[in-house]
């Protein structure tokens, strides 16, 4: 706890699994302008010869047809869903000519919706796909499985498997619950809950409750009784949630960032400054030279900024595609290596480094994106964007 006193002053048809050949804006008011930014508030930028590297980036031919809405990592794969409907799922390789590349793995999955959130759990092998329809797509891998939840009636925003329980956020306001009847199917535990803080943009699980990131604030469930606690409010959505040890990480659109402790009491809040005027997308990761945990925010325009924590710190700012919003980063828990999609079905691979041209082996030897059999990362997320934790 000596480490976060810093943080108590404010600083304003197909199945994926089954084996299968592939075929063949305008700036915010008192903002700095993108390309010049205030490193004070959001550090340098990241280009060439920083200690940021860009590895891979999709080529314009490959991918999704539109923007990628989330991008999550399992089993060793990437899988993304997008816009186009489709559900993509990747693997890394070496070209050739030694470079690193990301390569189709089986024939992309039309869902008949945008698909807006994934997760998966790895114990069970099951892979779970929100959809902007409300319904959630299921797919097993052992044994082969393909299931349909409905209930929602809007889009579904976030998932997260808690102690064999599948727990939906839907932009409708409401949460449900789904476990896996004497059938073997899946269905709704009781009846929804509904959240006052309105629309469910995230979840998560933390200190035997259920936080609800809502376009109105954030709402916490105790998980026995499946009652509300309370509601911190906001004036702006909650777009983020993620525990870094015992504290909670809440971005919101407006470019804020807040720190809660365990009960709900804000220790530290960041308002928006500098450049960093909004938040899509939000992923916490190792630092593989410092040794320090950092806070990447993805926002509008294509840009990240990331934070040494838990001074908060800023390390410095990049663009991944110019214009192009950050919808996921995903922690690829290897040498440093991360990846980024975008609004404009931009899929990055990146990876820091000590600065300067780097000569090294394989990053994806041996095993290409952390251990396999489970999801890298922070414990199971699907991030919305990335997917939740599980």
């Amino acid at each position: 706890m000596e480490q976060f006193k810093s943080w108590r002053v404010s600083a304003h048809g197909l199945q994926p699994f089954r084996p299968c050949a592939c075929p063949g804006a305008a700036t915010t008011a008192g903002a700095a302008a993108r390309g010049m930014p205030d490193e004070a508030a959001t550090g340098p930028m990241l280009g060439k010869g920083s200690e940021l590297e860009k590895v891979y980036y999709m080529p314009h031919n490959m991918g999704h047809n539109d923007g990628v809405n989330c991008m999550i990592m399992a089993e060793g794969r990437i899988f993304s869903g997008g816009r186009d409907e489709n559900l993509f799922v990747w693997r890394p390789e070496r070209s050739p000519s030694g470079e690193m590349q990301l390569v189709q793995d089986c024939p992309e999955i039309r869902l008949g919706s945008s698909i807006t959130s994934l997760c998966y759990e790895a114990s069970s092998t099951w892979l779970f796909c929100g959809l902007w329809s409300g319904a959630i797509r299921a797919f097993c891998k052992q044994p082969v499985k393909d299931e349909q939840l409905l209930g929602h009636k809007r889009s579904v925003t976030c998932l997260q498997v808690h102690s064999s329980v599948l727990i939906s956020g839907s932009n409708e306001g409401t949460v449900r619950l789904w476990t896996i009847g004497p059938s073997g199917s899946f269905q709704c535990h009781g009846q929804p809950l509904t959240n006052p803080s309105g629309p469910v943009n995230c979840l998560r699980v933390f200190n035997g409750a259920l936080w609800l990131g809502g376009q109105q604030g954030i709402t916490c469930f105790d998980l026995e009784s499946l009652q509300a606690r309370g509601t911190i409010a906001s004036q702006h959505p909650i777009t983020g949630l993620l525990q870094f040890e015992n504290f909670m990480i809440a971005t919101f659109r407006n470019g804020e960032v807040s720190i809660y402790d365990a009960s709900g009491g804000q220790i530290f809040n960041r308002q928006p400054m500098g450049e960093h005027t909004s938040n899509t997308a939000v992923q916490l990761m190792m630092h593989p030279v410092a040794n320090k945990p950092m806070l990447l925010c993805g926002q509008t325009l294509g840009y990240i900024t990331a934070y040494d924590l838990p001074e908060f710190r800023p390390r410095g700012s990049f663009c991944c595609k110019d214009r192009s919003d950050v919808k996921a980063i995903v922690d690829a828990q290897s040498e440093g290596l991360f990846l980024t999609a975008g609004l404009h079905g931009d899929i990055i691979i990146w990876r820091w480094t000590q600065g300067g041209p780097q000569t090294s082996v394989s990053p994806f030897a041996p095993s290409p994106f952390g251990a396999p059999g489970g999801m890298s990362g922070m414990p199971a997320t699907a991030q919305p964007c990335g997917g939740m934790m599980m």
